[in-house]
């Protein structure tokens, strides 16, 4: 690997960014922002975390390779093509949908970028695509990546990893100095990796008297099917119990039309954020976040006195060009 980042073992403290609106002053709420989305200039937000531990491991190969899946509007192909360029290895997108192969007009921001970041996009069929996960299909799908790349690193959809849950000890740590009595965490789901490792190191500073609730908030219709998932990844509570120091549960109700697919609700809160406090958010994780966190504190499902983060989780490289608000 080349240019050999700091970062990778220093991440740079983000801003927390307080958000005053008579509307949380009407409902007894404190509201900050972790922007996360300007940890890295190349690998943003929880990809940065998620990446960093394998990117270590890369940096001590003397020919690394990185191969992975995702569908067209997939974040962590953006962050695995970026650290690719930025660091100075291959990296190979194993993509949903062949009907996007010979159709480049019809490709999202996200893959026409990673394209030009130097990553190889090759499309799988959606029965294909389905097979990611077993051995035998894999097996016989890297046998040609590997005789290539003999050092090739696997990562899943998403990138979550062992490694990766561990990168979050970084926000949740910066939390603790920044705002130590923070009450509630939101953040948007896609595997449920991110809420898994914000939850397991949300545990090491919660007690009975200050406990720590996550709320990951589902871009995917049929989300509930990654409460078993995110349960093996941390086993913690699920839903608010009085006597739980930590606990997470999944919302529902910022889905809308499914992941990918622009919403007026969406698209309004994404303006709102902007004009009201300069920040910017991706259509289809952050604002989903803003969204939810807006929704629960409509329907009276925040007690008076809460602390509440919202994690800002990158992405922005997902906005289309005429997305900008």
């Amino acid at each position: 690997m080349t240019r050999p980042a700091q970062t990778l073992f220093n991440p740079p403290m983000t801003p927390l960014q307080p958000l005053q609106h008579r509307l949380f002053s009407q409902k007894g709420v404190r509201v900050w922002v972790k922007r996360d989305d300007l940890n890295h200039p190349a690998i943003q937000g929880n990809k940065w975390h998620k990446l960093r531990g394998v990117l270590a491991q890369l940096s001590h190969q003397s020919h690394p390779a990185l191969l992975t899946f995702g569908g067209a509007y997939s974040n962590h192909l953006a962050a695995t093509a970026a650290a690719g360029h930025f660091f100075g290895f291959p990296s190979i997108g194993l993509v949903r949908g062949d009907e996007l192969a010979q159709a480049p007009e019809r490709w999202s921001h996200t893959l026409t970028t990673a394209q030009q970041q130097g990553m190889q996009l090759h499309f799988l069929s959606r029965s294909e695509y389905r097979q990611k996960s077993d051995p035998a299909f894999l097996q016989a799908l890297l046998a040609p990546y590997r005789q290539r790349y003999p050092d090739l690193t696997l990562l899943p959809e998403g990138g979550t990893t062992h490694l990766a849950l561990k990168g979050f000890d970084v926000p949740i740590d910066q939390l603790q100095t920044q705002c130590p009595n923070w009450t509630h965490l939101y953040t948007a789901v896609g595997t449920g990796g991110t809420l898994a490792g914000l939850t397991q190191h949300a545990a090491r500073h919660a007690s009975p008297h200050q406990p720590k609730r996550l709320i990951g908030v589902n871009t995917l219709k049929g989300g509930d099917s990654l409460r078993p998932v995110i349960q093996a990844l941390c086993p913690y509570p699920y839903a608010a119990s009085p006597l739980a120091p930590v606990s997470w549960r999944l919302h529902h109700g910022a889905e809308f039309r499914g992941y990918g697919r622009a919403h007026p609700e969406l698209k309004k809160h994404q303006a709102w954020l902007k004009q009201h406090f300069d920040i910017p958010l991706d259509p289809i994780y952050t604002s989903r976040t803003v969204t939810a966190f807006l929704q629960d504190l409509e329907n009276q499902r925040l007690p008076v006195g809460a602390q509440v983060i919202l994690y800002h989780s990158g992405g922005l490289q997902g906005c289309e060009p005429d997305c900008e608000l």
